[in-house]
């Protein structure tokens, strides 16, 4: 019994020092990267034959691979350069083991090229081309045209493995700039002269009966102009079983293609608007505001054109009547806020400080309705666009 159990523990030991020879023999986890393909980082693993290893940056796992039965494994491809860290750790997990690696990725001071015509003509489209040497993608790329100072178009584009073709639209002509902006990236500009403007220049006034009068006007005080009149008595945004206004804009856009449009629009509005889950929402709340500007806002997108023409949309003075005055409000706060996407392209022409200084109703420049303007008041409405359509070069 005593020479058995001898044997059986000669036996025992016999295979744990097996396997820890084996274990001793094992290759360790080791991890090595590089950044020698553009755009990329590749890694090189080593370790025991079928090990399954998990690479890693940051915490967030990144791709699973198995070690071969050389003991290697290759991963191209891992992960793009990146424009925000330029020094990236690379970890990597498996078979009980741990290992990690630093690579230095290069800067994007030099990733993106803009290409630009020396030349371009004004009411026409000048297309330039965006492209991502590191052909990845990933990074919004921002591309604005400047004339005097100011931006009159920009465009946005993420190139990747393909240029991004961008068209801006200069309104008038003169020396101008277009400049490329991205993240952790130095600024690109290239100068750009605008020619003179073919034919005349194409203005749309649309609206309700507010715009009756004042079309004529707008007439007057852009001599050369072709100007077409759009206007609508007794129609609104919130009426349209009886016009629909954002395909209206839609179907002149296409049709006119202006090179500005003039709006006076709402004093017809205060009706609900429908909720996303059925029924109406009444004026003027938060909620009729936000629906509100929905529709204008897609009225602005048809009329600017993807910024071949500018909107100059007037507000709404204030009334004499406490109830419109509410819905006028409501109105003019939708008006601002759809505005906002586009500042390039959409002018909020203000009539309240000079139709109703002080925000408060004056009878001097209204009809005796005391909404609609008087011809005095249409002449203020006319100048205060016409001044705008000057800053932004159109006249």
């Amino acid at each position: 019994m005593p020479a058995r159990r001898a044997i059986a523990l000669a036996a025992v030991a016999a295979t744990l020092a097996g396997a820890g020879a084996a274990q001793a023999q094992a290759p360790p986890l080791a991890l090595t990267a590089e950044a020698t393909e553009t755009g990329w980082v590749t890694v090189h693993v080593a370790g025991a034959p079928g090990t399954r290893v998990t690479l890693a940056e940051a915490g967030q796992p990144l791709r699973a691979v198995t070690v071969r039965a050389d003991g290697t494994a290759l991963v191209q491809h891992l992960s793009p350069w990146r424009c925000d860290a330029t020094t990236r750790t690379i970890t990597a997990a498996g078979g009980g083991a741990t290992a990690a690696a630093t690579v230095a990725t290069p800067p994007c001071t030099d990733r993106f090229t803009l290409w630009a015509p020396r030349t371009a003509r004004a009411g026409r489209a000048a297309t330039v081309r965006v492209t991502d040497r590191w052909r990845v993608g990933g990074t919004k790329t921002v591309v604005c045209l400047r004339m005097r100072g100011r931006d009159v178009g920009c465009a946005s584009a993420t190139p990747g493995a393909r240029s991004r073709e961008l068209r801006l639209w200069p309104v008038r002509s003169g020396a101008a700039t277009i400049t490329l902006t991205a993240p952790s990236t130095p600024p690109q500009s290239v100068a750009l002269r605008v020619r003179a403007r073919e034919g005349s220049l194409r203005v749309l006034a649309a609206g309700d009966s507010m715009m009756q009068v004042l079309d004529t006007t707008l007439g007057d005080r852009l001599p050369g102009a072709d100007l077409h009149s759009d206007a609508h008595v007794s129609t609104g945004i919130t009426k349209p079983a009886l016009l629909n206004w954002p395909a209206q804009a839609r179907r002149l856009a296409r049709a006119q293609r202006p090179d500005a449009t003039v709006v006076f629009l709402g004093a017809n509005d205060g009706f609900g608007l429908p909720k996303p889950g059925g029924g109406q929402e009444p004026c003027c709340s938060q909620a009729w505001v936000d629906a509100y500007a929905a529709r204008a806002r897609s009225m602005m997108a048809a009329y600017s054109r993807a910024g071949a023409g500018r909107v100059y949309w007037l507000t709404l003075p204030v009334p004499r009547r406490a109830a419109f005055a509410q819905i006028f409000t409501a109105v003019n706060q939708a008006l601002r806020r759809a505005a906002q996407p586009y500042p390039a392209t959409v002018r909020i022409v203000d009539l309240v400080p000079a139709i109703s200084p002080g925000g408060r109703f004056r009878q001097a420049l209204r009809q005796a309705d005391g909404v609609h303007l008087t011809p005095a008041g249409d002449r203020v409405a006319a100048s205060l666009v016409v001044r705008a359509m000057r800053r932004d070069g159109l006249r």
